[in-house]
């Protein structure tokens, strides 16, 4: 391990009155202002033997992996890095900007097309890599430490959105802090395993939702630092079963209640001017799946929309009305993808997020994986449980997206918004998990190999 220099910075990528926001498809949702910022922030890091990894996290809904690469080619046009390099990472917010088109309206229904401002997009591509050069030309000699702490069921925030009761989470909060070495901090990183969906399709207004509650805490504790939130294995984590209405007063509870737990953690961290720094990346082989006959899968619309009418009718709670809307969106889904595939033009719907990669970084030992889309937690603990490393995070909606969620098997037969929502063949998460997993194993062998050198 050697020393090394850290720079860290922070950009608004707040879109500007009008700009339709995204996450709940099949109506107009332009913004008639902003709650909170919507900010990109920036990390790097370079150590004396010059390995370099530059993150960048933003409070947006997704990137496709074209509007990310993008952002990479405008930053390595102007330094020395090279694209693998570079990680970027959403927060997820569904009260952000949509960055392209991803939903069509049933037929039959009132004509939507989810479609992304192309000039907003233009103006994040460009604004997130200028703060990123920003990081990496203010630099200064820096320290390192990491801790966990775990916030869920417990605090009254997290869940299971298909099985709020047993089904599985992710309560763990990984913080990596950076601070100028003897001085203050600098940066904060962390990820958390939830659907930043507490507000929801009836705000107007910008807002990072629980993440921007947790920043706007740890900011009153450390005012100079830049906070950085990355997204975990939340394919079927959402606070549904957990809000108390969608306010931002809602919003601020889960975000404090993270907040209070990150900023007391680091009080007490051991710092270390010494880090090392490996990358790996791959490309994933992903397979879509088969669809059935198109007439069919329309009469399961048709089904669903019943459904949802009768808990309309049995004055369903809004929960209820909620899960039942899900339900019918995910037939939806699911009839229209039947469509483009008998027409073979499927890949309309991916073409910008393809070939799908994988990334991982080990700062110390302490290992993270970087993965597009949404992917469910189950998975994401699978890979902490078979990582050579003892701590391993993995972080999803990274450098790009996937035609959907990637669900379990067990998901697959059951059906629901998720498993009819993607287009991913059943067996995608496990394959991940061995790619990724090979790929966390190459790394440490590797180091093993180099440590016995030393």
């Amino acid at each position: 391990m050697t020393h090394f220099i850290a720079g860290c910075s922070i950009g608004d990528l707040s879109p500007w009155e009008g700009v339709d926001l995204g996450g709940y498809p099949y109506f107009d949702r332009k913004n008639t202002g902003i709650h909170d910022p919507l900010y990109g922030t920036c990390l790097y890091l370079e150590t004396e033997d010059k390995k370099k990894l530059l993150l960048l996290a933003g409070d947006l809904c997704y990137l496709t992996k074209a509007q990310a690469d993008r952002i990479k080619d405008g930053i390595t046009r102007k330094c020395g890095l090279s694209t693998d390099e570079i990680i970027i990472s959403c927060s997820h917010s569904h009260s952000a900007p949509w960055m392209s088109g991803m939903y069509r309206s049933f037929p039959g229904q009132p004509e939507y097309e989810s479609k992304a401002d192309q000039k907003y997009v233009d103006f994040i591509v460009e604004k997130w890599a200028k703060t990123a050069l920003k990081a990496i030309s203010e630099t200064y000699p820096a320290e390192y430490a990491y801790t966990k702490i775990y916030c869920g069921k417990e605090e009254g925030i997290g869940g299971n959105r298909t099985d709020p009761e047993n089904g599985e989470t992710d309560p763990s909060t990984p913080v990596m802090v950076i601070r100028k070495k003897g001085g203050p901090v600098m940066a904060i990183h962390t990820k958390y395993a939830l659907h930043p969906t507490i507000l929801h399709g009836e705000n107007t207004l910008v807002s990072a939702d629980y993440p921007g509650y947790i920043r706007k805490y740890i900011n009153e504790s450390y005012p100079g630092a830049v906070f950085m939130f990355s997204q975990g294995t939340s394919g079927n984590q959402s606070p549904r079963y957990y809000r108390h209405g969608q306010t931002f007063s809602e919003a601020g509870r889960f975000g404090y209640s993270i907040g209070e737990k990150i900023a007391s953690a680091i009080t007490d961290l051991e710092y270390t001017s010494d880090l090392s720094i490996s990358h790996e990346t791959m490309v994933l082989d992903i397979k879509m799946k088969n669809y059935g006959d198109p007439g069919m899968l329309k009469t399961k619309v048709e089904y669903y929309r019943k459904e949802k009418e009768n808990v309309i009718r049995a004055d369903g709670s809004y929960t209820d009305i909620q899960t039942a809307d899900m339900w019918l969106l995910g037939s939806e889904c699911e009839y229209n993808y039947a469509k483009l595939h008998k027409e073979g033009r499927l890949s309309e719907y991916y073409s910008d997020d393809i070939p799908f990669m994988a990334h991982a970084v080990v700062l110390n030992r302490c290992a993270y994986v970087f993965l597009q889309g949404e992917l469910f937690v189950e998975y994401g603990e699978k890979i902490k449980h078979i990582s050579p490393y003892a701590e391993t995070n993995v972080i999803t909606v990274s450098n790009g997206m996937t035609p959907g969620y990637c669900v379990t098997p067990e998901a697959a037969k059951t059906g629901g918004y998720e498993a009819w929502n993607s287009m991913l063949a059943s067996d995608t998460g496990d394959k991940i998990v061995v790619s990724v997993t090979d790929m966390l194993m190459k790394i440490y062998e590797k180091n093993r190999e180099e440590r016995k050198h030393d």
